[in-house]
């Protein structure tokens, strides 16, 4: 009996079984982006042992249930969170061993009851004599697994087998399984040779005669018959205005149901599923011509008993932090109790790059310094105006020249105002003094390498347009250019990379130059598509060219005027008529209002999400320095200044806040549908967690202010694009601002974990100082450490599942084992493991809780950095090959390695009684 106790109703096995389980599907998202979904499948997913690890679990949660009387001890928060993973799991069973999947293709006109499956099926004809049967028989081999396929075919009062001995991939094409499967026909004492290709929706047909016997074999997806049919009367694709990018795209289609009498007209579209005799389609793809659409088909008995799991994770995550004999309310208890002022230890970063020196004494042609003096002292009113001219960008958005000045100048020099100028005015000059911009050097460089190919001056950090190019104009990088693209990216270097990026950046100048990236012309009669000036040369309505020329002629003139004798009566007049001509011909639908014009211009100019920065790490420094003293000294007038410190943290989220809702009414949508908006997210939510739910504590107000400093740097680092964008199709949802959220707002807690688990450990290590205030600081953070932990990981087990809810709302599935849905799932297991160490770790809790809080937050930088540019999947940002992980990392890992080996020898505490 203490054996089963032990196995099945016992933290002792449940802690390494959801160990093992996170492992696993860690591994399997590896397998998938290398090898496909169908080996990942045969070789974790569907296999025999996890299956039996889902039971295991189920049975283990049952059982500690039962053993740790949740329900006797009046514990019902606890135990409706706990059953509700129990009714998920026997949901995903039901779904995994009774759902059925697949895609079915309708061309325009056509009527079909037919769907392909996702699964693939040993599908067989045989023909005995005057009798045919049809045979399907499930498979779950693939080319990356050892299995082999051994299976006995039974027709009739006969039977032969068929069994394979090899199977290998046909291409390297990772997104593409099909295989050649070799293996052998048994019949009859007689072996006959069999090669089938297939393993994908590229099966063919292979035909094996014996003994009068004919088998047409293949190895792939099966057709499905429904009991009704599906006709498609039309499908419509709308584009954004002045885009080739989707905005979304539907299918007019009838369902028919002879038996029931039924013929229901429906349109399906992304998030606007069709429901019918538990079906459900979904709007998946469509075809190149337009004239077809592939619709997504689910039958899932499993979704009502996982929905109503869901519904008791919400219920159950709210209610544990409430209640009033639960966990999380006896820390606040605890820590309330606690008289002491707690640290945050942080590292100083350099928070903004050093200023570039002026390279304008670099210009030799003293007219064209003159000119770009005069530019600067007259044009800055002018420019001002101008940047209020609304443009379209390639996606086909509307909005203001300032917006397009900003991203276009700060992808060429890395900087803003250049030179002294502002954005726009530099926009100006480069298309109205092309000639003189080309001898500017203002594109960014790096690499000493690169500058010697170039022939310019090491000290130089930038290049100008003509260093680019020789004599005869041929361009100077071509060939390294091409050798570089060849490279896959982990494998190129810092030449490699500085080359591409100064590649980049003069393709954006000459865009510049050419005044391509300008469209600001609205064509009559389709006002949602815009021209530059370079279209207008070739648009074939002549009289408009020939108004918009006149226009453009007049404007230049009217500028050149204004830079050289300040008078800018021309030059607003004709910018006046632009604007007039933008009135009258643009899609008014599109077209911005003053309000959201200016909303965006301030939300330019402030750059809120930059200057946050150095707010809050300086005042994140400088109240651990304060505390620190506190720790060793008390002392009144500095815990008043902490005070006061609290409160410009309260004006520095409320100016975060601002510019979140102030991004939101500009973009149309929430500030969270790409990496750089969930960055200055979660930098507020880190900032939020601190403010708000841990004000009492110093600690954590100083840690999670320096947190979300440190979130909002990343966010500007670079390699995140800032730029407003068009929303994919899918995210035109409400699920997205109820999903996206939640999960994200779970890293800022959890990211808060992390900087706490390193102060503790560092300060650890400065026990062997023996003071006691010390002991109690680190008893201190901890709790709070477990606090924040709580609140993270129940908002990321809501936040996933209710993913969930919008993956089956909008594409038909509640879980596809998709990258970073997996990822989420691993960082749960991770973080319920970590807050039921306490039940198996009773002594040098604090050491081994900080040192888990700290590991464990890998799994959330995977989930969210790993994901997005290392895998493949639905939420991937990644494209092609990988990118090298940065080298910054591995001395990241050290350097916490070094803090918990430093604290492992001062790690012996009393234990927290609470």
């Amino acid at each position: 009996m203490k054996i089963f106790k032990t196995l099945f109703a016992s933290l002792y096995a449940a802690i390494p079984l959801m160990g093992v389980y996170a492992t696993l599907i860690a591994i399997a998202t590896f397998v998938e982006n290398d090898y496909g979904t169908d080996a990942a499948r045969a070789l974790i997913y569907n296999t025999w042992f996890f299956n039996i690890l889902h039971l295991w679990l189920l049975i283990c949660l049952i059982g500690t249930i039962w053993r740790y009387k949740l329900l006797q001890q009046k514990k019902y928060a606890s135990f409706i969170l706990h059953f509700s993973f129990i009714v998920i799991i026997i949901g995903a069973g039901i779904t995994r061993f009774f759902g059925h999947e697949g895609l079915m293709h309708i061309r325009e006109g056509e009527t079909t009851s037919l769907y392909t499956s996702s699964d693939n099926y040993l599908n067989l004809i045989v023909l005995d004599g005057d009798n045919k049967y049809n045979l399907h028989i499930p498979t779950n081999i693939s080319f990356a697994s050892s299995k082999k396929l051994d299976e006995k075919i039974i027709f009739g009062d006969k039977s032969f087998e068929i069994k394979s001995n090899s199977i290998t991939k046909i291409n390297d094409n990772k997104g593409d399984p099909t295989s050649i499967l070799e293996g052998a026909i048994f019949y009859d004492g007689i072996e006959y040779p069999l090669t089938l290709i297939g393993g994908s929706q590229n099966a063919k047909d292979s035909v094996v005669d014996f003994k009068g016997i004919k088998a047409i074999i293949n190895w792939g997806p099966r057709m499905i018959e429904l009991p009704f049919s599906i006709k498609l009367d039309d499908f419509i694709l709308e584009r954004y205005p002045g885009s080739m990018s989707p905005s979304s795209y539907e299918a007019k289609v009838v369902l028919l149901d002879e038996k029931n009498n039924v013929e229901m007209p429906y349109r399906i579209y992304m998030n606007h599923t069709l429901d019918y005799g538990g079906y459900r389609f979904f709007q998946a793809h469509y075809d190149e011509d337009e004239l077809g659409t592939i619709l997504s088909i689910n039958n899932d008995p499993g979704k009502i008993p996982t929905y109503i799991g869901y519904f008791l994770l919400i219920v159950g995550s709210f209610w544990i932090v409430f209640a009033k004999n639960g966990r999380f309310r006896k820390l606040g208890k605890f820590l309330q109790s606690q008289s002491i002022y707690v640290l945050a230890l942080v590292t100083l970063v350099s928070i903004n790059a050093p200023l570039m020196a002026d390279d304008t004494n670099q210009i030799d042609d003293k007219a064209i310094v003159e000119r770009l003096m005069k530019l600067q002292e007259n044009s800055k009113e002018h420019a001002e105006m101008f940047g209020r001219l609304q443009v379209q960008d390639y996606q086909g958005r509307i909005k203001p020249m300032d917006t397009l000045a900003s991203e276009l100048v700060h992808k060429m020099t890395k900087k803003d105002n250049y030179k002294n100028l502002t954005n726009m005015q530099i926009i100006l000059g480069m298309i109205v003094y092309s000639n003189d911009w080309q001898n500017i050097k203002m594109i960014k460089i790096s690499t000493p390498k690169l500058k010697e190919i170039l022939g310019v001056n090491r000290d130089s950090g930038y290049v100008s347009f003509k260093d680019l190019f020789n004599e005869d104009g041929t361009y100077k990088l071509t060939n390294y250019v091409e050798e570089a693209n060849r490279k896959k990216p982990a494998e190129r270097g810092s030449f490699d990379k500085d080359l591409l990026n100064v590649d980049e950046r003069l393709n954006v100048a000459y865009g510049i130059f050419t005044a391509q990236f300008i469209k600001i012309f609205p064509i009559p009669d389709h006002g949602e598509t815009w021209l530059s000036p370079i279209d207008i040369i070739t648009f074939s309505n002549e009289e408009i060219s020939n108004k918009i020329q006149s226009m453009l002629l007049a404007y230049f003139d009217g500028f050149s005027k204004g830079v050289e004798d300040n008078d800018w009566s021309e030059a607003t007049k004709a910018l006046e008529e632009i604007i007039n001509y933008q009135k009258e011909y643009t899609d008014k639908s599109i077209y911005l209002g003053e309000d959201k014009l200016n909303a965006e211009i301030m939300l330019n100019k402030f750059n809120l999400f930059k200057q946050l920065i150095l707010p809050y790490t300086l005042l994140s420094i400088v109240m651990f320095i304060i505390v620190f003293i506190c720790i060793f000294k008390s002392n009144d007038k500095l815990k008043k200044i902490l005070k006061m410190f609290y409160y410009i943290g309260v004006v520095l989220l409320l100016l975060h806040l601002f510019a979140l809702l102030l991004r939101w009414y500009v973009a149309g949508h929430a500030p969270w549908s790409n990496a750089y908006e969930s960055m200055i997210y979660i930098a507020f939510v880190s900032a939020l967690s601190g403010i708000v739910f841990f004000r009492q504590s110093y600690l954590a107000i100083s840690a999670s202010l320096f947190l979300a400093g440190i979130s909002l740097l990343v966010a500007n680092l670079g390699f995140m694009d800032p730029q407003i964008g068009n929303l994919m199709p899918v995210l035109k949802s409400y699920w997205l601002n109820i999903h996206v959220s939640v999960i994200t707002a779970s890293y800022g807690f959890l990211g808060l974990c992390f900087v706490l688990g390193i102060i503790a450990l560092i300060l650890m290590i400065f026990r062997r100082f023996k003071s006691n205030k010390l002991d109690s600081t680190i008893n201190s953070i901890t709790i709070i450490n477990e606090m924040s932990m709580i609140l993270g990981l129940l908002l990321l087990c809501v936040g996933n599942f209710l993913g969930g809810v919008w993956a089956n709302e909008s594409w038909g599935r509640y879980w596809g084992w998709d990258a970073q849905e997996t990822w989420a799932l691993v960082s749960i297991g991770i973080y319920a493991i970590i807050l039921h160490l306490r039940f198996i770790c009773k002594a040098n809790l604090q050491y081994i809780f900080s040192s888990a809080s700290v590991i464990g937050f890998f799994s959330i930088l995977m989930t969210y950095y790993g994901v997005n540019y290392y895998l493949s999947g639905l939420h991937s940002y990644a494209s092609g090959d990988p990118m090298p992980v940065p080298k910054f990392l591995y001395f990241m890992v050290a350097g916490i390695l070094a803090i918990i080996i430093g604290a492992f020898f001062t790690r012996k505490m009393q234990g927290l009684k609470i």
